[in-house]
């Protein structure tokens, strides 16, 4: 059976494996934070085809250094090479031994099949847009229904007060590698795990 060309690259392969090495090696020599539009500067990436629609001629480009940030993540990690943090426009690289286990990013698995690349319409992108800003508000911008109390923070991370933040980052970190999604824990006790952290970290 043949594979369709909705499930190729809009590049060759030999020019995306190129464009990925100058993404890490651009990666590699920075720390910190970096925004989408500065790597897309950096790596002079234009539109690769030649539709109509600015919105999803954005979207392509889009679309094609976000798969290559997450193969690059993915391989880092693997490596326990440094840790990229891909967030909303803006992207964040930690040395490995600085990171802490992050929330499993679920977008990964969608931008690694380039179906979704070809799929994409201008209408369905305004529709994915609207669910996208609906969801941020959701998450970001709607206070937590869950609350912790101090002690409860602690029992969660096995820790007992007065700790120092070295003690507690170390426990989260214990506890949240026990617990993470990615190695067969619950997501609802990663999140709590997490509330925890952050709530006795605002005590230092």
């Amino acid at each position: 059976m043949s594979i369709t060309h909705t499930a190729q690259p809009p590049i060759s392969q030999q020019a995306l494996q190129q464009l990925e090495q100058e993404l890490e090696t651009l990666l590699s020599r920075r720390y910190g934070d970096i925004t989408e539009q500065q790597l897309l500067s950096l790596l002079k990436l234009k539109s690769f085809s030649q539709v109509a629609d600015s919105q999803l001629a954005l979207f392509q480009v889009h679309f094609v250094l976000y798969h290559l940030l997450y193969r690059i993540t993915a391989r880092w990690a693997a490596n326990e090479t440094a840790h990229i943090e891909i967030g909303l426009a803006r992207i964040k690289i930690l040395p490995w031994q600085d990171a802490l286990p992050a929330t499993p990013d679920t977008k990964a698995a969608y931008y690694a099949e380039w179906q979704n690349y070809w799929r994409m319409t201008p209408m369905g992108l305004t529709e994915r847009l609207n669910q996208f800003w609906q969801f941020y508000q959701q998450r970001y911008l709607s206070p937590p229904d869950v609350k912790l109390s101090d002690d409860e923070a602690l029992r969660l991370l096995a820790l007992k007060w007065p700790c120092s933040q070295v003690e507690l980052k170390k426990a989260f970190r214990k506890q949240s590698l026990k617990h993470h999604p990615d190695r067969g824990g619950d997501q609802q006790a990663f999140v709590r795990i997490t509330l925890a952290y952050k709530k006795l970290l605002t005590r230092f």
